[in-house]
């Protein structure tokens, strides 16, 4: 890592800098600071396969360069090691040669050779050369998620109609919460985004794990006719973005998502962008109206091992 881990941010910036948010430029940042941190990397060599670090890896070498690069981030989860698949980048004048193919085998092997269960990984929809190849390899698809950032300055507030009402959370939304969170962030989505319902749970508990955590999650609601039709979660992060976790039903989400969104942007004065990661294909118009644009849509694939 100590060698290659400049070369390896080089390839990452030239490979995918048009796709880039802020928390991608930020990864990058973290890399190359990382490449000059010794005792970072000594504690990260010696862990290993222990830690979910994005540092591990394979990379291609060529006319004494790196062309090639394939991340292996691991994770526990369920009792269960797992690999994430990352920046599979190949540089302009390599590519068409079969190296993103034999890295992505060997990253496989790695998967295998460790005993890992399953390998995930995630591919823009509209890198179709990328997608074939990993169906080639026998990943499957799972989920369809789109990212979608807000506008700074927002727009113009919706007007809302005299029937909604929005305010704080009360501790009797949450079983209804709940369930919509669930099926908005299932299990094969939830483990790679840092969701956890536990953190957002009305208790006692969850509220003393965030005063030492340092993180205070706001919530609001959403009722017509005195019926909940959406909650909206914030959980400021460290960067300049800040996640929302949007729990509403397919019946609701259009008009919960266009009223509930620009009352959040406007009850939050960190200057720090909003990102929500959401089911692929739904609500497209509501995220516009409430002053948000899709960023991508990732195609989440994975590939289990026996």
């Amino acid at each position: 890592m100590r060698h290659d881990l400049i070369s390896v941010a080089d390839l990452i910036d030239l490979c995918f800098a048009q796709y880039m948010d802020a928390e991608g430029r930020a990864y990058v940042r973290h890399i190359r600071r990382a490449a000059q941190d010794f005792r970072f990397l000594s504690w990260t060599a010696g862990a290993h396969e222990n830690v979910s670090v994005p540092l591990h890896g394979y990379v291609w070498e060529e006319d004494g360069r790196i062309v090639g690069n394939l991340t292996m981030i691991p994770f526990l989860h369920k009792g269960k090691w797992l690999y994430l698949i990352a920046n599979v980048a190949v540089h302009p004048d390599y590519r068409r040669r079969g190296i993103a193919r034999q890295l992505t085998e060997r990253g496989l092997e790695h998967v295998h050779e460790h005993g890992a269960s399953e390998a995930w990984l995630q591919v823009r929809e509209d890198n179709q050369n990328a997608y074939q190849l990993y169906l080639s390899l026998g990943f499957q698809e799972r989920a369809w998620r789109a990212t979608w950032h807000s506008i700074l300055p927002p727009p113009p507030a919706p007007i809302s109609p005299a029937t909604v009402t929005i305010q704080a959370r009360q501790k009797s939304d949450w079983e209804k919460q709940l369930g919509w969170l669930q099926e908005t962030y299932p299990p094969e989505v939830a483990w790679n985004l840092s969701f956890s319902a536990d953190r957002l749970k009305p208790s006692f508990w969850s509220r003393v794990m965030r005063f030492f955590s340092g993180g205070a999650i706001e919530h609001w609601s959403a009722c017509q006719y005195d019926e909940l039709i959406g909650v909206v979660s914030w959980e400021p992060t460290q960067f300049a973005q800040d996640v929302l976790w949007v729990a509403t039903s397919p019946a609701w989400e259009n008009l919960a998502i266009k009223l509930l969104l620009p009352y959040v942007q406007r009850s939050i004065h960190n200057g720090h962008i909003l990102v929500v990661n959401y089911p692929a294909g739904r609500a497209n118009e509501a995220f516009k109206q409430a002053g948000f644009e899709r960023q991508n849509v990732l195609v989440w694939m994975e590939v289990k091992f026996k």
